[in-house]
Parts: structure tokens; sequence; C-alpha cells
């Protein structure tokens, strides 16, 4: 008794390959032995890609791309502003050298000396003399 399932499909495409019927000039056989023959130069099937991935590929890669220039642009106008600041910073720095350089001849030694000799006052000498505390 033969069954039949209700999921098989009965709509089987035909065949399309021509078989040769003719047996007498060896068609069939021939073409046995090129198939043999064949079988060892298997042809290497390359990759096809489908245009809708390389259409998002292309994309990504346009984006990739995109944030990476920006990024480089961001960065040489941020190096700019640094180098700015930091022209500015050496400038305000030399100013403060030069006016501390100035402040410290003001109050140094020999200017309170020199100021001191205008106003009268006597040079002691060197401090060498020796302190004695009696007991």
């Amino acid at each position: 008794m033969i069954v039949q399932s209700p999921l098989k499909k009965k709509d089987i495409r035909p065949n399309l390959r021509r078989v040769p019927t003719d047996n007498s000039k060896g068609n069939i056989r021939s073409m046995g032995t090129r198939k043999a023959a064949n079988a060892p130069n298997k042809k290497l099937k390359v990759p096809s890609f489908k245009p809708w991935k390389i259409i998002v590929g292309s994309l990504l890669i346009g984006l990739f791309g995109f944030v990476y220039l920006t990024n480089v642009f961001q960065t040489q106008q941020l190096l700019e502003e640094v180098q700015q600041i930091e022209s500015e910073y050496n400038k305000v720095r030399s100013q403060y050298d030069e006016l501390k350089l100035n402040y410290n001849k003001m109050v140094g030694p020999a200017e309170i000396y020199r100021k001191a000799k205008s106003e009268g006052f006597i040079d002691g000498g060197p401090a060498d003399q020796v302190i004695t505390v009696r007991e």
C-alpha cells in the first residue's frame, strides 16, 4: 500500500537537460567520459556579492571616512588653538619674569644700601663680630 503525504509538493520543475536518445553514435558513452575527465578540473566558485551589500558597504565606508576626516580637521583646529594659547602664555611669562626682575632690583640689598646711604645712615660693615653672652 502506497501512502502519499499531503505535505509533498506536486509542482516539480521538469528536467530541462537534453539527454540524447540515439545510442548508435555513442553519445551517451562520450558524455560519461567527459564528465569523468572534467571532474578533477573543477573551477573555483567566486563568491558573488549582491548589489545591496555593495551599496551598504560603500555607505559604511563613506560614513567612516567622513567621521575620520571630521576628526582630523577638529584635531588640527584644536592644535592651532593650543599653539595660540601657548604663544600667549610665553608672552605673559616673559612679562612676568621681566617685572619680577625689576621688583627684585628694587627691593634687593644693593638698592636698600644705596637708599640708606642717601638717607644718612652709616654702613656698619660686615657682621663678623662674635656676640658673647654673659651668664
